[in-house]
This record gives structure tokens, sequence and C-alpha cells, in this order.
């Protein structure tokens, strides 16, 4: 397993709050989960930025090597 950095805006242009979670690969081409609020959660890979979606919010994800 792998470590993510959550990044959490506390307003539209900024704090941002980085909360600490797991990465699991999931075997296949680049199909990754986050543990997140007590379950796993798919990370969606673009080319300028990396998510998971929360109650219909997008939180950015960093992940080494992702």
């Amino acid at each position: 397993m792998e470590t993510g950095y959550l990044q959490h805006r506390a307003g539209p242009t900024g704090p941002f709050r980085t909360e600490s979670v797991q990465v699991r690969h999931l075997g296949m081409l680049d199909q990754y989960q986050a543990w997140f609020e007590g379950r796993w959660r798919k990370i969606y890979i673009q080319v300028n930025r990396t998510y998971i979606r929360y109650r219909g919010q997008r939180i950015t994800i960093q992940v080494d090597g992702v």
C-alpha cells in the first residue's frame, strides 16, 4: 500500500487542509483507490489533476508515481 495526500480547500482561494490516506493499486492499468471516510473510493486520473469524488465534490489527491 502507498500513502496519498488529500488536499481539502477551506474556500475558493484556500487555504488547504492536507490529510494522509492509504492508497491501493487494483492490479489493472492505472486503477487506484483511496481509503476515505470508511470506504475505498476510486481515484480519477486526468492530465492536470488526480482526485476522488466525495459528496458531490472533487477532492485533489497527491500520490507518488500516479
